[in-house]
């Protein structure tokens, strides 16, 4: 996906954040509900294109539900029917092109710490880029173009390169090692200049522009000096689509008549989507594609919500700040700058004298009161919404210790800034937690406390232990977090962090973020701080196989479907099954093991501390 105008133009993620809310963000309020809204539900099985005239690209692959760039996630989005990718590809040190999107550093993705154009590729290869997303993806890989341009043939699929860094030697190189069809790689090219520097090595594989607007619309030649040197696609921001004004529609009438294409990056919105496609846009990019292409192809009713799932959760059994279970790992603020950080310390609670958690022993960090140069940085991961940058509905939950030398004192919890450029967001003091003198609650010193907050655009909701004890109301978006399509390193918000030091000591056991703003049963279901963290909700199924199935199975995320095939002589009595769970989740049927499908049409899936369920319908066709 190609940078966000705002960010080529360097203004401050900040800055950026008050731009959405005052000039786009208010207008959209009340529109904004759609997106959670529930509608009928149709089955969901293959996607059938018939007569549908956009193309629907699969951002970074099937990103919305596996990790982003990997095989994995390209795969998922070729085996259901959308044939173009958008991947990021960036070099190695040593000339490799890999998949990898976020710059400078590997945090939010990996858990590694480097950067991609520092690193051999042999060291990449050594790191985990599949586990930020869930334990069910651990052991996957940093890709190679090579390797996804033969994923790309094997399915008859192609593939959408934002090039980090423009090799077009690298790319020669990659086709002509894979031997697969030029036509597959499509690289993003701003000037006539890399055009003609492309063609030199790729004379045979067609690019997309992706640079400014004509200034003149009407201006035949600038299109046809792209088109002839082998652009068949435009692509600009979805924004111009959705406003369509005059100059987006000669624009989009010109490339029409030179035989080209309009595309447009990146929407997950279905009804933003439909508008997209009726101002004669021919392609969207989106993290939804299989949902998307299924609505608006197939015109589907579908129940279009976001998938309320924890999204990180952290322990510190590790003694390190990679996540447990799901979750990027936890990034020190001043990372940049390594003799700024203020470490934390990592132990059990009887290395640091305080009390058990229920008579155990355990694993915490010990957090200082950070400087405005320090704060541990937490990636979202959300996927984006209608709002794009900004994300309203989320939750936060902690188990925190507040030792005597803290008493009385402000401890900041939350700063939305991810530069920490003004105060905190949310504070413990002397009169519970709050902002702006509205503040809830009694937390003593020295004892273990499970806090849960809650956010929406109109309300921090605070509970203790499981028990609400108030909210604060607030209206704006300063304290929804940012969670961009560009970029990666300012993809979330800061925990402990203050501009203006006004925060103390305190210990942490346990921290988890959630997608979605929780009611007060699920939260009283959590009730306590316990020894071994926060239980994670998630009750997917992922990597389904069946003994003798003839494809993939497909698992349909938004219907609850697992849509297997089978010859028509199959006997389905005795058949074996293997699928991967999230962390610590059950299911009714062990994988691996053999279960009759002709009466065994269904897996229950349970979470970890069994909050939540979901019951996956196995649907068997035969060819």
């Amino acid at each position: 996906m190609p940078f966000f105008y705002l960010n080529a133009l360097k203004i401050p993620p900040m800055t950026r954040k008050m731009l959405f809310i005052f000039i786009i963000i208010f207008p959209l309020l009340i529109y904004a509900q759609h997106f959670n809204s529930e509608g009928q539900i149709h089955e969901m099985s293959l996607l059938n294109d018939n007569n549908c005239n956009i193309e629907i690209i699969a951002h970074r692959g099937y990103s919305d539900i596996y990790p982003e760039n990997t095989l994995l996630s390209i795969e998922e989005a070729f085996k259901r029917g959308v044939k173009y990718c958008e991947i990021d590809v960036n070099v190695t040190s040593d000339d490799v092109y890999v998949l990898f999107h976020d710059q400078p550093t590997m945090f939010r993705t990996s858990n590694g710490q480097g950067y991609v154009v520092a690193s051999t590729y042999a060291e990449l290869k050594l790191l985990d880029v599949g586990s930020w997303k869930g334990s069910q993806f651990t052991g996957l890989t940093i890709p190679t173009l090579e390797e996804a341009l033969l994923l790309a043939e094997k399915y008859d699929g192609y593939l959408y390169l934002d090039t980090k860094k423009f090799r077009p030697d690298l790319m020669g190189k990659a086709l002509k090692t894979t031997g697969v069809n030029p036509k597959r790689l499509m690289p993003a090219i701003a000037s006539v200049e890399e055009a003609v520097n492309f063609k030199t090595y790729c004379p045979d594989s067609p690019f997309i522009y992706f640079g400014k607007l004509p200034e003149q619309p009407e201006d035949d030649q600038w299109y046809t000096s792209l088109i002839n040197l082998g652009c068949e696609i435009f692509e600009t921001y979805y924004t111009y689509a959705l406003d369509n004004d005059e100059h987006f529609q000669t624009f989009v009438s010109k490339v029409h008549q030179h035989g080209a294409k309009v595309w447009v990056f990146t929407s997950n919105d279905i009804a933003e989507i439909k508008k997209i496609k009726a101002a004669g846009v021919d392609g969207v990019e989106t993290d939804l594609a299989f949902l998307a292409k299924k609505a608006v192809c197939d015109e589907s009713l579908l129940n279009i919500r976001i998938n309320k799932t924890t999204t990180a959760n952290w322990n510190f059994s590790k003694k390190n700040l990679q996540s447990t279970g799901i979750g990027s790992q936890l990034k020190p603020f001043s990372y940049h700058t390594p003799e700024q950080i203020q470490q934390l310390k990592f132990g059990k609670t009887s290395d640091f004298n305080i009390k058990s958690i229920n008579g155990v022993d355990a694993d915490v960090i010990k957090v200082p009161p950070f400087n405005p140069q320090n704060g541990l940085f937490v990636f979202t991961n959300f996927t984006p919404g209608i709002h794009e940058e900004l994300h309203y509905n989320y939750s936060l939950i902690m188990d925190l210790y507040i030792p005597l030398k803290s008493k009385d004192k402000f401890i900041s919890l939350i700063q939305t800034n991810p530069e920490n450029l003004n105060d905190g967001d949310l504070f413990i003091s002397s009169k519970g937690i709050g902002i702006n003198n509205n503040y809830h609650g009694v937390l003593n010193t020295e004892t273990w406390y499970r806090i849960a907050l809650t956010f929406s655009s109109t309300a921090i909701k605070k509970y203790i232990n499981g028990k609400f004890v108030g909210a604060t109301p607030i209206e704006g978006g300063r304290w929804s977090v940012i969670n961009t399509f560009p970029g990666g390193d300012d993809q979330g918000f800061l925990l402990f962090a203050d501009d203006n030091k006004e925060t103390a000591e305190l210990y942490v056991s346990a921290i988890q973020l959630r997608n979605y703003t929780m009611n007060s049963d699920e939260i009283l279901n959590l009730a306590n701080p316990k020894a071994n963290g926060i239980p994670i909700n998630n009750t997917g199924i992922y990597n389904v196989k069946f003994e003798d199935e003839i494809k993939p199975s497909i698992v349909n995320f938004h219907s609850n479907e697992i849509l297997v095939t089978f010859q028509k002589e199959t006997d389905l009595s005795n058949i074996t099954g293997y699928f991967t769970l999230p962390y610590k989740a059950n299911a009714t049927i062990t994988s691996g093991s053999k279960f009759d499908l002709r009466t065994v049409q269904t897996i229950e899936v349970t979470s970890e501390g069994k909050s939540q369920k979901t019951l996956w319908k196995i649907k068997t066709e035969y060819h």
